[in-house]
């Protein structure tokens, strides 16, 4: 049976799955109904979830027991929907759509869905990145990597055409999400100069802009009515229908109801471009934040906008875009497909790094063991890596391949520093800084507060920040740690602290004792971040659900 790895874009109102097939070729694959793309929406029903169209189609008659947008939560709270008397995380909600496109990939293709790369938001920190990743081990795959769906945009497109090395901006506004990433890419290499992006704003903020409109225009005629709950899930509904018809035609209308009356609605592409202006100007801002980071850091010109993400469609982002960079040519790169595409080729290219690392060190056990990939210390079970692709590696070649990928730090992480008498937060790692063979490695020394100093507690803060001070705002605090002192050391003994950041967004805290030369060694707790018998738990409650 032939071995495939496969793309995953876990996206806030629409997932997809892809693998890179027997001819080295990105593609796509269908969903039990027959589509390309599955809305992320899961429906609690009994022992049974369901997932997909069908949960979308039933939300309106079930919306307490609908859980939409969970991407919008992750790392953020461990809260998602109630149901029976159980809080379900954002962990466990996107493991469910995530056995699904596995579930039916599998069903599709008559081979196991196992060894998966995972998307998300370039903006995504260390608690987002990791409650992803949990999501992925809880549907039972083997997470090989999470990448930035910038990135795997990318990924995709050097790998589809041949070219000659350019600075390229990556506009990729989804469902729910918002990022832009500027990066330096030719057939061989991908680098990241610089990402920022919005959590707070995607299609969905354009459906609810149209949605208080055609509501108000409703209103107008009937009085000040209330919807009831199933009708304003059915007016959600309708409202994205609306929206899509928009980007093909000039007006688009539909049946709304409300207090037992009936109407149709209708809305001109303009009047919707009107109203939706200020949505599409943050996007444009953000846009042009990051490309004035990218000239001081020595990128002048910006040779190409690639538009990802299914929101691209709507035209507004396309002139928008022609009017304000005149210069600059935009290409449309496959908006729902390119970033699962380009995951499964990167998931081609981490199998194959990690099947040769085991294969070179002679593991053959079925026991986990620890391996460094890149710099990054990893735990890898030898028995997953034993059988080859279905297709010969220098396949991939074909059309141009893109074996070296320099990615940025996302965020800034600080410590809590005592400066001139004051608390402070101090920047040991900024934001849209190189990230060499994958990680960011920065290390400061500190004086130990007062004599025989027992331990010295690390509070870690996780921000958008790039400067090296600024004031304490505990919300940013992703966790803490304590490094353990010899308890003899004089008053302001030098303590060396090294901060660690993978590409996967896993942070590292270590000490050295520079007086007597000994590693502290210590294990960050961070808040948002599933703890392992939390995640156990989770794991033998899920094993009575059928998803569906």
């Amino acid at each position: 049976m032939s071995k495939y790895v496969f793309g995953i874009d876990l996206g806030t109102t629409y997932s997809c799955i892809a693998r890179v097939d027997e001819t080295a070729r990105a593609e796509l694959i269908k969903n039990f109904e027959g589509e390309y793309i599955t809305p992320s929406v899961v429906l609690f029903d009994g022992d049974n979830v369901i997932v997909g169209s069908q949960a979308k189609a039933e939300s309106v008659l079930n919306p307490k027991t609908t859980s939409m947008l969970v991407k919008t939560l992750m790392g953020k709270t461990d809260f998602a929907i109630e149901y029976n008397g159980e809080v379900k995380s954002p962990s466990e909600v996107s493991s469910y759509i995530l056995q699904k496109l596995a579930k039916d990939a599998s069903e599709q293709l008559g081979v196991e869905v196992k060894d998966v790369v995972i998307t998300c938001p370039a903006y995504f920190g260390t608690a987002e990145r990791m409650a992803t990743k949990n999501a992925g081990e809880l549907a039972g795959l083997n997470v090989l990597e999470i990448i930035s769906e910038p990135t795997a945009a990318a990924l995709y497109y050097g790998c589809t055409k041949q070219q000659d090395e350019k600075t390229i901006l990556v506009y990729d506004l989804g469902g729910g999400t918002f990022d832009v990433t500027i990066m330096r890419i030719s057939s061989s290499k991908i680098e990241i100069v610089c990402s920022d992006g919005d959590h707070d704003l995607g299609g969905k903020n354009w459906d609810q802009e149209l949605e208080e409109y055609l509501s108000d225009q409703y209103k107008r005629e009937f009085g000040n009515i209330e919807f009831s709950e199933y009708e304003k899930q059915e007016l959600i509904l309708k409202v994205e229908k609306i929206k899509k018809n928009l980007s093909s035609r000039n007006q688009a209308s539909d049946i709304l109801s409300a207090g037992g009356n009936r109407r149709k609605i209708s809305i001109t592409r303009e009047k919707f471009d009107e109203i939706t202006e200020l949505l599409l100007e943050r996007t444009l801002i953000k846009t042009e934040n990051a490309i004035e980071i990218a000239k001081e850091k020595g990128y002048d010109k910006i040779d190409e906008i690639l538009l990802v993400g299914g929101s691209t469609r709507m035209p507004q982002i396309n002139k928008a875009l022609v009017n304000r960079f005149k210069d600059t040519k935009i290409q449309i790169l496959e908006p729902d497909e390119a970033v699962a595409k380009g995951a499964a080729i990167y998931a081609v290219n981490v199998y194959e790094k990690n099947q040769k690392i085991l294969t070179e060190q002679n593991f053959n056990s079925d026991e986990e063991v620890k391996v460094v990939v890149d710099g990054n210390e990893k735990t890898l079970n030898a028995k997953d890596y034993e059988e080859n692709l279905a297709f010969s590696p220098e396949m991939m070649n074909i059309g141009g391949s893109v074996k070296e990928i320099i990615m940025a730090t996302t965020k800034s992480f600080a410590i809590k520093i005592i400066k001139n008498g004051k608390e402070m937060c101090f920047n040991m790692i900024i934001k849209n800084e190189s990230m060499p063979n994958g990680i960011r490695e920065v290390s400061e020394v500190f004086g130990t507060l007062y004599p025989n100093q027992k331990s010295v507690s690390i509070e870690i803060y996780e921000n958008d920040c790039m400067d090296k001070y600024f004031e304490i705002e505990e919300e940013l605090k992703l966790g803490d740690t304590i490094l353990e002192l010899p308890g003899n050391l004089p008053q302001n003994s030098p303590i060396e602290v090294t901060l660690k950041l993978s590409n996967e967004g896993i942070l590292q805290v270590t000490g050295l004792d520079k007086t007597g030369n000994r590693k502290i060694e210590a294990k960050m707790k961070a808040k948002g971040i599933m703890s392992e018998e939390e995640f156990e738990k989770v794991k033998q409650r899920m094993q009575g659900i059928t998803v569906i």
